[in-house]
């Protein structure tokens, strides 16, 4: 069976409804490197899309502007200026995978295989960009204990809309076979490397998260189970990296749960053997229906000698029941979230992003076909 709880925040579906199109997939919200917001209300345009009834290609960004109602700010009918639906960006993921010698035992290594090749091909991952690396295996390994070795990934980050991304991933997975012991301080600390360096070279543009899977304790190099888990709390302090950890038949519940809780995902998955390949194809889908969809990226302003005042941005929440959108209120940082929920930037001076509180987020998640909207030009409303 499968067990998992994530920091909720985090853990909301990127699955939206938009105009009748449903986007899935590990993502996060963003305006789209092609939108544009204009000064004047009712003519704001995006992609090539025009105003008026909101329909959009796969992928797309559409602005709307208006008075009121459906098509308008919702509430802010003096003072809009423009209103922009967020859309789906990829997430960023390194994939950790534990080929030491127990994998071998119980078919857990052929289990394992089919599962991530099942994942790799499902159309509804392709928004997912995926970075692979084996341990034990070329320098990363006990020998070593080379995190340097272990950060660089043996398939490049890219795509799995890709046809020939998937393919360089599979036939890795077909290259290999379970051998070695189970250096899991190298392994963990070359994909937060990896991870962090990613991170702050997109300079908060996008997310990236790390996949930890194996089926033992550690076994070489440093075994400490402390400080192994040190690398994934170090990655979330530094530039809120998330940490999944995956634990086949073998592995420590403690030592999963201990790196997940430092990843700020708060717990491990399990995988027995009764039906491995089914319950780990299932969790690898839950993690990827899990991360940062609840992350907006602030918008550019159309012109850049107007830039967009922080204090005048607003967003807006619509149920997939109902045409009238609710105003989630800002809070004045994380720990200033609570029940009500709410929303905060990562920099009140110079925000880049707009993350969602617990309570907002799961609203979103548990709805399907809900609509985030970021408005610009009245004063924020606030808790």
């Amino acid at each position: 069976m499968i067990s998992a709880a994530s920091r909720s925040w985090a853990i909301c579906t990127s699955i939206m409804a938009v105009a009748g199109l449903t986007v899935g997939g590990l993502a996060a919200c963003s305006a789209s490197s092609g939108s544009s917001f204009e000064d004047e209300v009712g003519e704001s345009t995006a992609n090539g899309a025009g105003t008026g009834s909101g329909d959009q290609g796969a992928g797309g960004f559409n602005a709307s502007g208006g008075t009121g109602g459906d098509n308008g700010a919702g509430g802010f009918d003096q003072c809009a200026t423009a209103s922009a639906e967020a859309t789906l960006v990829p997430v960023n993921m390194f994939v950790a995978v534990d080929k030491s010698g127990s994998m071998n035992d119980n078919n857990k290594w052929n289990n394992a295989k089919a599962a991530f090749i099942a994942f790799f091909q499902d159309p509804s991952a392709g928004t997912m960009r995926v970075a692979l690396r084996f341990w034990p295996d070329s320098g990363c390994d006990d020998f070593s204990c080379s995190i340097d070795n272990c950060s660089l990934p043996q398939v490049d980050i890219g795509p799995l809309s890709d046809a020939g991304h998937q393919q360089s991933l599979i036939n890795l997975f077909n290259q290999k076979f379970p051998d070695g012991n189970t250096p899991m301080s190298a392994a963990l600390g070359g994909a937060e490397k990896w991870a962090t360096n990613y991170q702050t070279a997109k300079e908060g543009t996008e997310k990236v998260v790390v996949l930890l899977v194996t089926d033992g304790e550690p076994n070489g190099c440093d075994e400490n189970i402390s400080d192994i888990a040190k690398f994934a709390s170090d990655a979330y302090a530094a530039k809120e990296i998330l940490t999944f950890a995956v634990g086949l038949q073998g592995s420590n519940e403690g030592s999963m749960n201990a790196i997940a809780t430092a990843g700020n995902t708060q717990s491990g998955f399990f995988i027995g053997n009764g039906n491995a390949e089914a319950d780990l194809l299932a969790a690898l889908k839950q993690i990827q229906k899990s991360t940062v969809a609840c992350t907006f990226a602030m918008p550019e302003a159309p012109d850049p000698t107007k830039p967009i005042n922080p204090q005048k941005v607003n967003v807006k929440y619509t149920p997939s029941n109902s045409s009238d959108p609710t105003t989630i209120k800002q809070v004045s940082g994380e720990g200033a979230c609570g029940a009500d929920g709410g929303w905060y930037y990562d920099d009140p001076n110079d925000p880049a992003i707009i993350t969602l509180c617990d309570a907002s987020c799961q609203a979103v998640q548990a709805d399907e076909g809900a609509k985030i909207e970021i408005v610009l030009g009245c004063d924020t409303q606030v808790n």
